[in-house]
């Protein structure tokens, strides 16, 4: 701006810094590469860096990547630097856009190999971009907070990384067809509530199953039954009996409730799924807010098992988990760029996600084309049941007694509260709404 004729400078200045408003208010993007020349004298590099560094702040601040910057050599350009094509420095389209790597980059193909991005105050030679559509690396070393159920003692492992984070990964619970056959019931739910909810009911393009659910669960589908329930209560049954024996429970406020010598009940099934090509962040949140008395660190009042019945990736719209965090109503403002790119993956088919529900998370971007579902399996420990507390208890009839009945004893023993009476129905299905929700929770 200091090249710009006195006359003009006031006037130019306030479009100026309007520019960089608008950047600073920009809706990101997975990619943004700039090419520029140092000696351009329509766009200074000053005032390039500028714009350029106002729109990296904004791209971090949204969890994504920060601009690439590629300079251009002057014996780079289309024409002779001075010529009379050239007077201004400022003739390198097809140097921009004429590459392997862009084309690389818009049609697909093999990616170049990435390197790194330069301070944008530094010149540099031409970089490879950073591919399009594609969500930067997770912050988190999923590897820490991951046990194998193969492994010898890992239930005592995984108390330990849960009791520290409130929230463990479990991997190998579920088995390839048992995800096939939970998916496929997931996918087939998911175009009924899409048909009736075309705006999602967790933000654009987001689902609840539990919300979407006249019942409010999705125990009435065979496959969340007999594959999901049977894994949360059998397979993982050695860490949830550790996890609800922790601690002092919170008390039961002097109100009785028949509860299972387990110490804690299952309240339901559910989950949630997020289509193919939303690129919108879901707002960090926790899934419940309990009385002083009952926020206790163990055992977890309210538990919810998620399952991955596909890979979750960078850029299919993984959870993104704070690990130790359960305020969310002090979480900073704007969200650190650290916690946007927080994100659970990669994560291998079969594997559960076992949190405390007041642990904060949020949904992340869907970048691929297929839609990403995370169904689930809750519980409640003894303590919280106990409360009685209106609006979760009891938690309403949604397992036929057919499917009960299937189960085996140490099932049914934490899920008898769920089972529909012998001899009754169950009116099963999704609501059809015509308003649009604004909540996120």
């Amino acid at each position: 701006m200091d090249e710009v004729p006195a006359k003009r400078r006031e006037g130019a200045g306030q479009k100026f810094a309007a520019c960089l408003a608008r950047l600073r208010k920009h809706c990101g993007v997975p990619w943004v590469e700039a090419t520029h020349v140092e000696q351009d004298r329509q766009c200074p590099i000053g005032d390039a860096r500028l714009v350029l560094r106002t729109l990296s702040e904004r791209q971090e601040e949204l969890g994504l990547p920060s601009v690439a910057m590629r300079v251009v050599r002057p014996e780079g350009m289309d024409s002779r630097p001075g010529s009379r094509a050239n007077r201004t420095f400022h003739d390198y389209m097809k140097a921009s856009f004429m590459r392997r790597e862009f084309f690389v980059a818009l049609l697909g193909g093999e990616a170049p190999d990435p390197e790194m991005d330069p301070p944008l105050e530094t010149p540099c030679a031409v970089l490879a971009p950073h591919l399009p559509s594609a969500a930067p690396p997770s912050t988190l070393c999923v590897s820490d907070f991951s046990v194998d159920v193969g492994e010898l003692g890992w239930e005592d492992r995984a108390f330990e990384i849960f009791s520290a984070s409130g929230f463990v990964v479990v991997e190998s619970v579920l088995k390839l067809h048992q995800c096939m056959q939970v998916l496929s019931d997931c996918d087939k739910a998911a175009e009924e509530i899409i048909r009736n909810e075309p705006s999602g009911n967790r933000g654009n393009g987001r689902y609840s199953f539990g919300k979407s659910s006249v019942t409010g669960s999705m125990l009435h589908v065979p496959s969340y039954a007999k594959h999901l329930l049977e894994a949360a209560c059998g397979t993982l049954r050695p860490f949830l009996d550790l996890l609800f024996a922790a601690g002092d429970g919170g008390g039961d406020g002097g109100k009785e409730s028949a509860l299972p010598a387990s110490g804690f009940i299952c309240t339901g099934g559910g989950g949630d799924f997020v289509v193919g090509g939303e690129t919108d962040f879901q707002p960090l949140h926790s899934d419940i807010h309990v009385s002083k008395a009952q926020d206790v660190h163990l055992p977890p009042p309210v538990l919810s098992v998620n399952f991955c019945v596909q890979p979750l990736t960078n850029d299919n719209g993984a959870m993104r988990i704070i690990p130790g965090k359960r305020d969310a109503s002090a979480a900073p403002s704007p969200e650190p760029g650290e916690w946007r790119r927080s994100r659970l993956c990669p994560l291998p088919l079969g594997t559960a996600i076992v949190r405390d529900v007041r642990t904060i998370h949020g949904g992340t971007p869907n970048y691929t084309a297929e839609t990403r579902f995370l169904p689930s399996i809750e519980f409640a420990s003894a303590a919280f049941r106990a409360t009685n507390r209106s609006d979760k208890f009891p938690p309403p009839r949604c397992l036929p007694h057919k499917l009960y009945e299937r189960l085996p004893p140490e099932v049914q023993e934490v899920c008898e509260e769920l089972a529909v009476p012998k001899g009754s129905s169950l009116q099963a299905g999704f609501w059809k709404r015509t308003w649009k929700r604004a909540d996120h929770a």
